[in-house]
């Protein structure tokens, strides 16, 4: 069904306010949502960038300036928070990130560059000139949690400039299987050979548009052998004797926790 793009909102709609990757949620009860009453008056101030409408998905929508206030008896959680606290609309509120970080993107027609307007009939883009149609992107990323007898390999990364020690992970290239991405990957980030892969568990991921797959595999053979441009360190590690891990919520942290 389309996206509907207006700023008429039934009051039967829940409603997510976003501002950047945060959510408005009640400081009383964590898991209320904002009702249209608020809705409106961000539109009234005029602090909206982007609103739409999922009326199959019963919710609508609203992104806001950078610098938007909370409302009296409202608060900004990020999203990561609601991952963490397992939030009731979580898979709502992750669709709804999606959605508008890629129509953010998805401004103007990569073919002939005029600009693209919601579809009527299905969730798309439409080029009015060329009739182009582009689809919300959805990027496959695979991470695993590798383990050698009674202990578990976690690295920690260059680019995060971080103490914390994590899970590999990348994304699967044309052509691969998902497997294939998983081994392709633990081979290039950390040199070793990786067997009985076997799939755990998967988690929408608004950065801006991953779905995340989550696998376990075994050591199979080799040495550690760091990829020198993104990883600081790489080490076995006993669960009694962990190093700082990603926060709940993420799928990093159900693999090594053992929760998936």
């Amino acid at each position: 069904m389309a996206i509907i793009n207006s700023q008429i909102v039934s009051e039967n709609n829940l409603i997510f306010i976003y501002r950047g990757s945060e959510v408005l949620v009640s400081t009383e009860e964590f898991h209320r949502l904002p009702d249209f009453s608020v809705y409106y008056k961000f539109i009234e101030h005029q602090l909206a960038t982007d609103w739409f409408t999922e009326t199959n998905h019963n919710y609508s929508a609203l992104l806001l300036e950078s610098g938007a206030p909370a409302p009296n008896g409202w608060k900004w959680v990020p999203i990561r928070e609601l991952f963490a606290q397992n939030h009731i609309k979580i898979n709502s509120l992750s669709r709804g990130l999606a959605l508008l970080n890629w129509r953010k993107r998805s401004r103007f027609c990569g073919k002939c560059g005029n600009q693209l307007h919601d579809s009527t009939d299905e969730t798309a883009k439409v080029c009015l000139s060329c009739g182009s149609v582009y689809y919300p992107t959805i990027s496959p990323a695979m991470i695993v949690l590798v383990q050698k007898d009674d202990k578990i390999l976690l690295a920690r990364h260059k680019q995060r400039n971080t103490d914390v020690f994590t899970c590999l992970a990348g994304y699967v290239e044309a052509g691969e299987t998902i497997e294939d991405c998983v081994s392709r990957e633990v081979q290039e980030e950390a040199g070793i050979e990786i067997t009985n892969i076997r799939y755990a568990g998967s988690q929408s991921w608004p950065y801006p548009d991953q779905i995340m797959l989550a696998y376990y595999a075994d050591w199979k053979s080799g040495d550690l052998v760091p990829e020198a441009n993104e990883i600081s360190e790489l080490k076995w590690f006993s669960r009694d004797k962990l190093p700082s891990i990603p926060q709940p919520g993420s799928m990093a942290y159900r693999l090594i926790m053992g929760l998936i």
